[in-house]
């Protein structure tokens, strides 16, 4: 798959992502997703535990969770971008509430793309608890 196509659904979950965090509807960013997606976040309240969820529903109770919860973020204008034929790291900043508590961080988030679909997300958000 060609690197700029590579990006250019990067960016369109990205996009999608901010917009389910400012407003709590995921389902477009829900609907980049394959149905085999992959998704680890390496830090947060089990700090030094990563978790994982290897089923798509999981990640989806989790987006729903959050939405239910009112947890809100706004998402800055990517700071970086690198890519090669399969991933994508975007580099950016988010402010808003977690759990109703205040939350602002430097952020990084890589999607893993195979045949136009999401099928690795890793997040790195910073001191989310």
């Amino acid at each position: 798959m060609e690197g700029i196509k590579i990006q250019q659904i990067a960016q369109q979950a990205f996009d999608y992502l901010a917009q389910g965090w400012a407003t709590g509807n995921f389902q477009p960013f829900i609907e980049m997703l394959a149905d085999e997606v992959i998704f680890w976040l390496p830090v947060g309240q089990q700090r030094n535990t990563p978790f994982g969820y290897e089923d798509k529903q999981q990640l989806i109770a989790r987006f729903q969770a959050r939405a239910e919860r009112g947890d809100r973020l706004i998402f800055s204008p990517p700071k970086n971008i690198i890519s090669n034929d399969t991933s994508v790291i975007v580099e950016f900043e988010t402010q808003g509430t977690i759990r109703n508590q205040p939350f602002t961080g430097n952020n990084v988030i890589s999607f893993d793309i195979q045949d136009d679909k999401i099928t690795g997300i890793r997040e790195y958000f910073g001191e989310i608890d």
